[in-house]
């Protein structure tokens, strides 16, 4: 097989969510993905230089916005990711997994050894911190800040009072809408089992009643 390039080599240290990882990485530092405030992504530029890419930007879409868990649940079944396993596997750099995990990919003595050269191919591939993520994963980013603002969703704002103040008066107008109906609903329930226990209107002179 000849030299592997970014994605495959990503594949072969961490099967295909490394890959989507690698791209997304690679796409946002040489400007063709944004990231925004929310922590999703959208496309900037359409241009791909390798069948990975195009699938990643497919997965974004030219319109809206795709979170990374999107992206990735997107990709799952698609074979421009989950194909590199076949030429990898026919170099006999991986391997299917033995009994426990069959089904997953892990690489034979031969791949550990390409893990630890690491990746060739085309370097213009990588937009600075994909080769660390396609070795490591996604936590052996240098640059942190991009790292946050690509994989962790930020948390949402606290309420202020005003609104928490809404909500509750919203509850509560819920829960007097529904009580009503809820409160006729417990006794017609409750009479007719009070009717049934021979306690309802006339029912006093159940044992007594033809004296």
């Amino acid at each position: 097989m000849a030299e592997l390039d970014l994605y495959e080599f990503a594949f072969l240290a961490g099967g295909r969510q490394r890959v989507v990882d690698t791209a997304i990485v690679a796409l946002v530092e040489c400007g063709r993905l944004r990231v925004h405030p929310s922590g999703e992504l959208a496309m900037v530029e359409a241009f791909r230089r390798h069948p990975v890419e195009a699938a990643v930007l497919d997965a974004v879409g030219m319109r809206g916005r795709r979170s990374v868990d999107t992206i990735r649940w997107r990709l799952v079944n698609d074979d421009r990711i989950t194909g590199l396993a076949r030429p990898l596997a026919a170099a006999g750099l991986l391997r299917r997994r033995p009994l426990r995990g069959r089904g997953q990919w892990c690489p034979t003595p031969a791949g550990r050894k390409v893990l630890r050269q690491g990746p060739f191919g085309d370097r213009a591939l990588d937009g600075g911190s994909a080769v660390a993520v396609a070795r490591h994963g996604r936590e052996f980013m240098t640059d942190t800040a991009l790292r946050s603002a690509i994989f962790e969703r930020p948390s949402p704002p606290p309420l202020g009072a005003a609104e928490i103040g809404r909500r509750i008066r919203q509850g509560r107008w819920n829960q007097e809408s529904v009580e009503p109906a809820f409160r006729v609903h417990q006794s017609y329930t409750a009479l007719g089992g009070a009717i049934g226990l021979g306690l309802g209107d006339g029912g006093a002179g159940g044992d007594g009643g033809g004296a």
